[in-house]
């Protein structure tokens, strides 16, 4: 089995395990939608990317106020020409809540590894940083506004056109949905 089939199989495990003992701990499960905008690159030309982001995570909340956990998400950029890199985020995730209800301010922190979704894409690292602000919509469900920094590096093989990697550096604005 290659290396994307373990890691989809460690991921689907885990998400099961948490799953099971969200009864007896407090694990909480977060969706984003976002966009990245003003993506300045590493390339030569500086071309400008902007971007889509999909998240969906689980963190388990380690006292009233620190989660830790992990999220599986889709990365889009494109360039003004058309050009799209796409990947597929595997990320460790820490967040910090100022209020223990889970609401209001958090600050989050976030690293992991994008797995190439296209034969030209080989491997990436990702990692952001961020504040978002949620709003209670009942006992289980809080609404949040979010903004940060997103980095990825592209990675290419040997012999590919393009012929080197580049980085993106982006902001990013979304909305989440947070059930806890």
């Amino acid at each position: 089995m290659k290396l994307k089939g373990y890691i989809f199989l460690s991921a689907i495990l885990c998400l099961g395990f948490t799953d099971v003992i969200a009864q007896r701990k407090k694990v909480i499960n977060y969706t984003e939608i976002s966009a990245l905008i003003h993506g300045s690159t590493s390339l030569t030309d500086n071309s400008e990317l902007n971007g889509f982001r999909t998240r969906t995570g689980v963190s388990r909340l380690i006292g009233e106020n620190f989660g830790f956990g992990f999220a599986l998400g889709t990365d889009n950029f494109k360039n003004a020409g058309g050009k799209t890199y796409n990947t597929l985020p595997l990320t460790l995730n820490a967040s910090y809540f100022f209020n223990p209800e889970l609401s209001g301010l958090k600050a989050d922190l976030y690293g992991g590894y994008a797995v190439k979704l296209f034969n030209n894409l080989s491997k990436g690292l990702t990692a952001g940083a961020g504040l978002s602000y949620s709003f209670p919509v009942n006992s289980g469900l809080n609404l949040g506004i979010q903004t940060g920094y997103n980095y990825q590096k592209i990675d290419y093989p040997m012999g590919f056109v393009l012929g080197s990697s580049f980085d993106i550096s982006s902001i990013r604005l979304g909305l989440g949905i947070t059930f806890k």
